[in-house]
């Protein structure tokens, strides 16, 4: 049995899945996802799973080399921004349109029970090399 880390098997394989530019996003509640997008529901109630502990925890076992939120998330939940730079993400401003549109190509999405606005972040993975 596993001593740390994930021990959700489901979200523990699609990290272990993922490649290079492979791109995944967790969400709020409330993000739309296409029908077809691999979904790893955390949320069990309203505000649970809390959006930054998750994020943190899959921080703790990937290689994020760049990030995105929409341009709103600084002024409506600066907590977020503040919580994701705390991280070491520096995740790039982009139109909430934009965003919603490129997170229907991500490989997985991993929706917790956040129930603020604009709380996602959209990672594209990168590599554990070191030069």
């Amino acid at each position: 049995m596993q001593r740390s880390g994930i021990i959700h098997r489901e979200l523990a394989g699609l990290i272990a899945g993922l490649r290079h530019t492979d791109t995944f996003v967790i969400s709020d509640a409330g993000l739309p996802l296409a029908s077809d997008t691999p979904v790893v529901d955390l949320g069990y109630r309203y505000g649970s799973s809390p959006f930054l502990d998750v994020v943190q925890t899959v921080l703790r076992e990937t290689v994020v080399e760049h990030s995105w939120v929409t341009d709103k998330v600084r002024e409506v939940n600066p907590t977020v921004h503040t919580g994701l730079r705390s991280f070491g993400l520096d995740p790039e401003l982009v139109d909430h349109d934009e965003f919603k549109a490129r997170v229907r190509d991500v490989k997985f999405a991993v929706r917790t029970g956040e129930d603020t606005f604009y709380a996602n972040v959209l990672c594209r993975a990168g590599v554990p090399f070191t030069p």
